[in-house]
Formats: structure tokens, C-alpha cells, sequence
């Protein structure tokens, strides 16, 4: 098999958006709202916002770790703008910084845990999550903020069919995809995941790596709590208690792998165009809403099947080049001496 198939193999988001495309296009055809450009806008703000929160997966994901307190911080960060702008009148701008830092600290906090203890990142994320979720409804005695800045409402508008967030998702997309492949700390977090042996022998830090996986992925998920303000019009403290399959399916659709070592953020742009469509398009043919919740699952058993087929598929491409390497040095005779993968042919 050519390495042009194994390269598709290995991206699985390529069938599914050729799926999406394909499918999007007979609805557009044979329904009357599908193609509206009310709900292209509908399909890509809510992509917008699900793309945060996946490349809030992503980075804790690229390291082999996992989170689940992303729609933990992302409530809390959104109760704390709230509660600064409106309880405690900071300007919007003042308001919005201090719930990225308050993201950004919860973040810093599991990273250490996780860093210093050793503790399984699955359990101390489950607890800290929970607490947030927790924390966000105490000081709000379970109501939300109604007091919404004009300019988060704004921002949750657009022009025509394209909505700003999504512009908002396309600048942080590019920003943490340049940092992961250019950036020393991107690629720490990459060689880390990619294997943590080689890459602690090489005297790189998995401590440090953790931290700052877990407090880049705080930040996001207070990214994609705000963005929830202007699009809710409010700021609830059950923002973010849907996110978890979310957060998972985004980057395991895209491409990023469980294991760590690799992630594309522009995949994660890609899967959730894809997953917003596949949700739009069930609620436009009416079909039920568990039907949402099964799609969902069914892809990203897909997109985990479709990645490890694309290992076994580019194994397989690899240990037969390098068995014709073989067979060529020892037609070229006994005289000639070839090195392959450490060892001599003579």
C-alpha cells in the first residue's frame, strides 16, 4: 500500500468531513432550513465553541494524560466574570482576564497534583472537577448572572452566516497549533507523550510537561466559558457540565492519539464542524435526541478504529520497505555491506 493511503488512513477527520460534505449537500437540497444561513451560523458557532473546548482535551491528551474538569473550570471561570463584573462592577476587559487566570490557576492546580503525587490524572481530575462544578454553584447559590456585558453579547453575533467566535476559534486554534510544533514547550509536550522513557532519559521534565499541559488546558476551557457568556446571555454555573464526550470527541476525531505524541489542532477545527453539521442535521430530519448522544459515540469509536488501523496499516508499509531494503542488499552480493536498523548485511 502507497504512502499517500496510509497518510489518508492515519487522518481519520477525512472520511468523516467527506461524509459531512456529502450529506450536507443532499440536505441542503432536500430540506428548506438546512442551507438557511440563520443555521450555517447556528452550525458554526457552536463548532466554535466545541473546538475550544476540544483543544482544552487536546493538550492534557498530547502529554498521555486526560481531564476531566474541563466543564468544571469552564463553569467556574464563567461565574467568576460574572460575578466580577456584575457584584463587583470590574470592567468587562478587567473581568474577562481575571476568569483566564482563574482558569488558568485550577489548571496550574491539578497539574501539580497530578506532577507531585503521581496520582492518576483520570482520578485527580475527577475530583477537582467535581469541586469546581461545586465551588461555581455555592457562590451563586445555584442562580446565574443576568448582567451580561454588551460586548460578549456582540461577540456572539457575526456577519451574515459566519459567526465572530468562529474567528475567535480560528486565532487560538492557530496559536496553540504553532506553540505544539514550534514553540520548546510545544514540542516537550509532544516528545513527552510520544514516549516518556526516551524523553525523561533526554533529560526533559514530565513534571514539568504536566504542569504545563494541565495550566494551558484550564485557560482554554475559561476560553470556552466565556465565549459561552455572550452566547447564552447569561452566566450560569451549569456551563460546562455537558462538555466531557465533547471535549473527548473533538480531538480523538481529529486525530489527536491517547496515548500522546500527536495532536492537530486544526483537526480539532475540522472535527468540530463535523460533529455541529451531524448534530444539525439529526435535529432538522427530527430525529431524537438520543440519537445525538449515539451518533457521537459511534464516531469516535470510529475515529479511535480508524487511527489504530492507520498504525497497523503504516507498520505493515514500513516492515515491508525495509524487507526489500534486505532483499536488494543481499542480491547486490557478499562484498556489499548495508546498514539497517543497527545491523551490518555483508
Amino acid at each position: 500500500m502507497n504512502r499517500a493511503m496510509t497518510r489518508a488512513l492515519r487522518v481519520q477527520w477525512v472520511p468523516l468531513l467527506v461524509a459531512t460534505v456529502v450529506a450536507g449537500v443532499v440536505l441542503a437540497f432536500t430540506t428548506q432550513h438546512f442551507s438557511g444561513s440563520y443555521n450555517i451560523f447556528e452550525i458554526l458557532q457552536t463548532a466554535a465553541v466545541d473546538a475550544i473546548i476540544g483543544l482544552s482535551q487536546m493538550v492534557v491528551l498530547a502529554v498521555g494524560d486526560m481531564s476531566l474538569a474541563v466543564g468544571g473550570i469552564g463553569g467556574f471561570v464563567t461565574i467568576v466574570v460574572g460575578n466580577l463584573y456584575q457584584v463587583h462592577h470590574w470592567p468587562v476587559a478587567f473581568a474577562i482576564i481575571g476568569g483566564l487566570v482563574a482558569g488558568s490557576a485550577c489548571g496550574l492546580f491539578n497539574g501539580l497534583i497530578v506532577a507531585k503525587t503521581g496520582l492518576s490524572a483520570f482520578i485527580v481530575t475527577l475530583a477537582t472537577g467535581t469541586g469546581f462544578t461545586g465551588i461555581a454553584y455555592g457562590i451563586t447559590s445555584a442562580f446565574p448572572y443576568p448582567d451580561v456585558s454588551s460586548f460578549l453579547i456582540n461577540l456572539s453575533k457575526g456577519v451574515g452566516f459566519f459567526p465572530y467566535l468562529a474567528l475567535v476559534a480560528l486565532v487560538v486554534s492557530f496559536l496553540i497549533g504553532a506553540a505544539l510544533h514550534w514553540l520548546p514547550f510545544g514540542r516537550l509536550l509532544l516528545a513527552m507523550g510520544g514516549n516518556r522513557e526516551a524523553a525523561t532519559l533526554s533529560g526533559l521534565s514530565r513534571q514539568r510537561s504536566t504542569i504545563i499541559a494541565h495550566t494551558l488546558s484550564g485557560c482554554l476551557a475559561g476560553v470556552a466559558g466565556i465565549m459561552y457568556i455572550g452566547v447564552l446571555g447569561t452566566a450560569t454555573p451549569a456551563t460546562g457540565t455537558d462538555w466531557l464526550v465533547v471535549s473527548f470527541a473533538v480531538p480523538i476525531i481529529g486525530g489527536t492519539a491517547l496515548v500522546g505524541g500527536e495532536a492537530s489542532a486544526f483537526g480539532c477545527l475540522v472535527a468540530a464542524v463535523v460533529l455541529a453539521t451531524i448534530n444539525d442535521a439529526l435535529i432538522v430530519l427530527n430525529i431524537s435526541t438520543y440519537a445525538v448522544e449515539m451518533a457521537e459515540g459511534l464516531l469516535i469509536f470510529a475515529a479511535v478504529l480508524a487511527g489504530r488501523l492507520g498504525q497497523v496499516v503504516q507498520r505493515s508499509d514500513e516492515g515491508h520497505r525495509e524487507g526489500l531494503e534486505v532483499a536488494r542488499s543481499l542480491e547486490q552480493g557478499p562484498d556489499v555491506g548495508q546498514s539497517l536498523g543497527g545491523a551490518t548485511v555483508k
